[in-house]
């Protein structure tokens, strides 16, 4: 099956789902945004502060659900380099109870360290970069029983039929109340690319997540654990090692504690060290902050 053949069945299956909603069912309008900003600072002169905006805006009737959703990012670093807004997510979805499609710009991290087990914002942002977090741009569809999911999609920003030239298959299934697992490949016509998660919590107050991702050009592994002491006091740890061709092995562990101080506000302490060809030890404090707003 030709790729333009792949994407014309998608557009028309999310066009049934959508197409199930009937006249006379209770319609409810749904809109809302969610603010997520942080500041760090570490025992350099370097200052970090990230803002992420998630609008989202969702239609739902007794048997469907059409949503738009985004993320965008963007961060600061004195002394050093400054981003400008990125699009972390911009889609559309339509589902029922028994499908999904997407169709835009989003990401793969169903069960990625940095939402289930997140640390400081330095060594999660790395991670989601060489992790198995993978950005995609096209359409994918997915069987919501089975956690099985096929796509095709473009590796960059560009959302044109001409540009989805590689294929995604995808498992994300929650095999138990302890245990959660994500496989994901891609392949066109230059690689071939595969990454795996684990998610275990062998207790209500432990989660340990586990993810590896391989490519012709990198081997990242990553492995992030967080304990919840008390209601407001949590400890987190991590490490992440990468391998990339005619280059040495570098990574970066880290260890610390956040703790809630209510009104969607965090305090972070942490220690990182620098593992491979360059290594330190730095101490850092931070400040989160995370709210929706409906």
């Amino acid at each position: 099956m030709t790729h333009n053949k792949i994407i014309r069945l998608l557009t028309i299956t999310g066009a049934l789902l959508t197409a199930t909603v009937k006249a006379q069912e209770t319609e409810k309008i749904n809109p809302g945004l969610g603010v997520y900003t942080a500041t760090e600072q570490d025992c350099s002169p370097k200052n970090y502060i990230g803002l992420s905006l998630q609008p989202n805006l969702t239609w739902e009737t007794a048997e469907c659900k059409l949503g738009y959703y985004g993320s965008f990012y963007r961060e600061e670093n004195n002394p050093g380099d400054d981003s400008d807004w990125l699009t972390s997510i911009s889609k559309i979805q339509a589902e029922n109870d028994n499908w999904a499609i997407e169709i835009g710009r989003a990401n793969t991290q169903q069960y990625a360290g940095l939402r289930y087990t997140p640390t400081t914002s330095s060594f999660d942002n790395l991670g989601a970069q060489n992790g198995t977090t993978r950005n995609y741009t096209g359409a994918i569809l997915t069987h919501k029983n089975t956690g099985l999911s096929l796509g095709q999609v473009a590796s960059d920003g560009n959302l044109k039929l001409d540009n989805l030239d590689q294929t995604v298959l995808g498992w994300a299934k929650e095999l138990t109340p302890r245990w959660a697992i994500q496989l994901q490949a891609a392949q066109d016509e230059k690689c071939f690319q595969t990454g795996a998660t684990i998610k275990w919590q062998p207790e209500d107050t432990t989660t340990v997540i586990t993810e590896g991702f391989l490519s012709e050009e990198q081997t990242t592994a990553l492995l992030t654990a967080s304990h919840k002491l008390t209601d407001n006091l949590n400890l987190f740890g991590g490490i992440q090692m990468t391998w990339k061709k005619s280059e040495k092995p570098h990574g970066l562990a880290t260890a610390g504690a956040s703790y809630n101080l209510g009104h969607g506000l965090t305090l972070v302490t942490a220690a990182q060290q620098e593992i491979g060809a360059d290594t330190g030890t730095t101490a850092l404090a931070g400040i989160k902050y995370s709210r929706n707003f409906r």
